[in-house]
């Protein structure tokens, strides 16, 4: 074999065993340290446009305000499965937050009776346009975990990648180049039996998520 070949399959197999050691430093959800939330850097509209594993909903769309210093209001939007791009399902959340937390939050999703729990850890905050996080339900459990990348309106594919690519350094949540897009085109919300643009009600959604009351 001549001397090209085997320095070329040296390098090969150093970048392989480099990128498994990266994969086995990464960290899970349960065990990451995250960053504060009580940054009002975060508020305003965000929609995600990745996750890993792929969304099974679509079309998803967070307002995000601060009240009192003390309290994270949330509203979540988004359609029932992925297929869609009519949004037909309204969620609150009203975080508690306490300082210096980057433990994450146990977060109570509300939508009319039903509720859900879900623990939320956001994990960098990306050139003040990506937030990238993960969730779990069970700290225990792997599969119940999700990672997840928020963009404000400015976001890029490119942006997108980037921000997986690096939190796949770190976080076992996300993997190198690989990673569900949520459909954001042509999303539409139901108003009074007729369908409307999304941008049009999330005007709406943003005053109506300061009214929430601890």
């Amino acid at each position: 074999m001549c001397k090209s070949a085997i320095i070329f399959l040296a390098i090969v197999a150093a970048v392989a065993s480099f990128s498994q050691v990266l994969a086995q430093n990464a960290q899970s959800c349960a065990l990451a340290t995250g960053i504060n939330f009580n940054q009002t850097a975060f508020s305003g509209q965000w929609i995600e446009v990745a996750r890993n594993p792929a969304s099974n909903v679509s079309c998803i769309t967070l307002n995000v305000a601060f009240w009192n210093y003390n309290y994270l209001l949330v509203n979540v939007s988004h359609t029932s499965n992925a297929a869609s791009t009519l949004v037909d399902v309204y969620e609150t959340a009203n975080i508690t937050l306490q300082a210096n937390n980057v433990a994450g939050y146990n977060v109570r999703l509300v939508n009319g009776q039903k509720q859900e729990y879900v623990f939320v850890k956001l994990l960098s905050y990306v050139n003040s346009t990506y937030l990238v996080g993960c969730t779990y339900t069970d700290a225990n459990n792997a599969s119940t975990s999700a990672g997840f990348i928020l963009g404000r309106s400015s976001y890029t594919p490119e942006g997108v990648k980037i921000a997986n690519n690096d939190a796949s350094v770190s976080f076992s949540n996300f993997q190198n180049n690989t990673y569900g897009n949520v459909t954001q085109l042509g999303c539409r919300a139901s108003s009074a039996g007729q369908t409307v643009p999304l941008t049009l009600i999330s005007g709406f959604l943003a005053f109506a998520l300061l009214l929430i009351k601890a």
